[in-house]
């Protein structure tokens, strides 16, 4: 059930990347690109190579919006600010360069930011990242099967891919910018995608999100901002479910051993 699963995902999201490339190359032929990062050796040696205490010290200024460690609820539980603790090092450190780039449009951030070299972005962006994941916020009583069912299996009708198809099966966040949802402040989460849905945002590659977010109907994204909030850190791995069948978590392969030289 689990290589069911898993073979599941990879053809949806194939489905899905073909699919947003034929609209991208219809749409925007000739737009200027969402983002001005690259994913070069210099660019991925910088977070390789970060300075964690040099990080440290910079996310100090940042605490009285994201809290001391990335995840302090206190000061932000009713703003749009997201918790950063825990975050994929490349997610953050894309986010910051689209700020400094304009491709992302908060004149405070742009403020908190532009004067971090590219070096400085990486160190604080790979400190969040030694940080552990936030506590879930939201009792798992409270998520509905429907938000289940996107994040795991998606609506194929809608030509909707599984949130745990790039976003992890724990909401982990994945290959290399695709940010953790785990544990995220509600309240961000529905900014966000409400931003992307109407066009607000636009410094998503592939304009991925924008055409998944244009699907989602409101309740939708609010039922999807309680799944992931009642996710984190001390909560087990996710669980599918299907109106067809269970299937048990997805555990990690245990590595085998070399074979043997033939004689």
């Amino acid at each position: 059930m689990q290589k069911t699963l898993n073979n599941q995902l990879k053809t949806i999201i194939a489905l899905f990347g073909v699919l947003a490339l034929v609209v991208v190359g219809i749409s925007s032929a000739n737009a200027e690109p969402s983002s001005n990062v690259a994913w070069t050796s210099e660019t991925r040696n910088l977070l390789k190579n970060a300075d964690i205490a040099n990080g440290e010290k910079i996310a100090n200024k940042c605490g009285s919006c994201h809290g001391e460690d990335g995840t302090d609820a206190t000061p932000i539980e009713e703003e749009d600010t997201p918790f950063l603790a825990g975050q994929i090092a490349h997610a953050t450190y894309k986010q910051i360069i689209d700020y400094q780039d304009k491709k992302r449009d908060d004149k405070m951030m742009l403020k908190k930011v532009k004067s971090l070299s590219k070096q400085d972005v990486a160190d604080v962006s790979a400190f969040y990242a030694t940080q552990a994941l936030p506590m879930p916020s939201v009792d798992a009583a409270k998520v509905t099967p429907e938000a289940i069912r996107l994040v795991t299996r998606g609506d194929g009708d809608r030509f909707l891919p599984p949130c745990a198809g790039c976003h992890g099966l724990n909401g982990e966040g994945s290959i290399v910018d695709v940010p953790a949802l785990a544990g995220q402040n509600t309240s961000y989460f529905i900014t966000t995608m409400t931003a992307y849905k109407d066009e607000d945002r636009e410094n998503d590659i592939y304009s991925r999100m924008r055409f998944i977010a244009s699907i989602l109907t409101e309740k939708e994204i609010e039922e999807l901002a309680d799944y992931y909030a009642s996710t984190g850190t001390g909560t087990e791995l996710l669980m599918v479910e299907s109106d067809e069948e269970e299937v048990s978590p997805v555990e990690p392969e245990e590595p085998k051993a070399p074979a043997e030289p033939s004689s």
